[in-house]
């Protein structure tokens, strides 16, 4: 399931990209190589894992299989881009709303965790580490006189999940006013198959030594997409 560290931040700085390309239905993305195909009958199959700290280690707690699927229920945002809602109720996609941009370079997402605003949740880069959004002066509701800041890379050379080829890569890091990272979300998609993996790293918060940890990760095995 989906609990950011930081989300309060993390929903409210990064931001929708193409704030001006308004449609007037959903849109599944470009055919068969959508970054995420909305297609009705799209089904999804996840293998979900949480995990806590142990020691200089971290220890798996819970791992159980999770579906996901494309319902009809939609969310229009403020600049008229329609979302589709997809039915993920165990992972880390519940309660989310999907809309792919009709250029095909990115993935934005509406939640409930974040009130429904807009954001982009992954976009295709031109280079390894590109930045391609940042947000500083974040509050910091464990400090506020430290804000935070919220970076989003993009990388190109592609990565294997799995059985997944040819997979891109997003990672969002958040990081405090003395550049101490406190989480990291590393989402991979393949295009014409959608998001494959999703990866949540937080902070320690037991002074075990590990600067992040692995906290939840949910991965696909195996996917049923109608072109």
């Amino acid at each position: 399931m989906k609990v950011f560290l930081t989300s309060s931040i993390i929903v409210a700085c990064i931001v929708v990209l193409s704030c001006n390309k308004n449609s007037s239905g959903p849109n599944p993305g470009a055919g068969t190589n959508s970054l995420f195909p909305l297609t009705q009958g799209n089904t999804w199959y996840y293998q979900d894992s949480a995990f806590t700290p142990d020691s200089t280690s971290v220890a798996l707690t819970t791992a159980y299989s999770d579906t996901m699927t494309v319902t009809k229920n939609t969310y229009t945002d403020t600049y008229g881009t329609v979302y589709l809602e997809m039915l993920d109720t165990y992972g880390w996609f519940d309660g989310s709303y999907i809309a792919v941009d009709p250029t095909n370079d990115a993935i934005y997402e509406a939640d409930s965790l974040g009130g429904m605003q807009a954001y982009t949740a992954f976009t295709v880069a031109q280079s390894d580490g590109q930045i391609i959004q940042q947000n500083s002066g974040q509050y910091n509701p464990n400090n506020i006189a430290c804000p935070l800041t919220s970076t989003l890379y993009g990388f190109v050379t592609p990565v294997t999940i799995g059985s997944f080829t040819n997979c891109l890569t997003n990672i969002l890091l958040t990081t405090d006013c003395n550049s101490v990272p406190l989480e990291q979300i590393e989402t991979y998609v393949q295009p014409g198959t959608g998001v494959v993996r999703i990866e949540d790293d937080e902070a320690d918060s037991t002074s075990t030594g590990i600067s992040l940890y692995k906290n939840y990760t949910q991965t696909l095995t195996s996917a049923t997409i109608v072109k």
